[in-house]
């Protein structure tokens, strides 16, 4: 996978905007650490090679196993990348009463982070983020 750093700027834009409309319909989170916890949500967190490559681009990845069913950047119930997290990341919240519209706003960023992938020709892999993250998507 060839590296693209001309897209760190233009998806923490992305990710700018998106929380400027989560907060606009504010669905609650008290940062316990609940949804980051994967498996008691019977959940694998999907994310594209641009957001795993923001990520590593930002923040150390620290060694783990990916069917551990926790994020590996969830220490002490805290999430320690929330400022460079992925998409699915952004758009989950525990209160089911915004699933629905979550999930048209995940559609929404889904498809304008693809778009930059086509605008700067890079690689477009969704994949479950921990085997990108480990590089074990092939």
């Amino acid at each position: 996978m060839n590296h693209h750093p001309e897209n760190s700027p233009e998806i923490a834009e992305i990710y700018k905007e998106l929380e400027a409309e989560l907060a606009g319909i504010d669905p609650g989170c008290n940062a316990c650490g609940t949804c980051c916890h994967f498996d008691e949500f019977n959940h694998v967190l999907y994310a594209s090679t641009i957001e795993t490559e923001y990520i590593q681009e930002n923040v150390e990845v620290p060694p783990f196993d990916p069917a551990q069913g926790t994020c590996p950047f969830l220490i002490d119930n805290k999430c320690t990348i929330r400022e460079h997290r992925a998409l699915g990341c952004r758009v989950f919240f525990c209160n089911p009463a915004y699933k629905e519209t979550l999930q048209e706003i995940y559609e929404k960023y889904y498809t304008m982070i693809k778009d930059l992938a086509v605008k700067n020709q890079t690689e477009w892999i969704y994949a479950p983020m921990m085997k990108l993250l480990k590089k074990e998507y092939k």
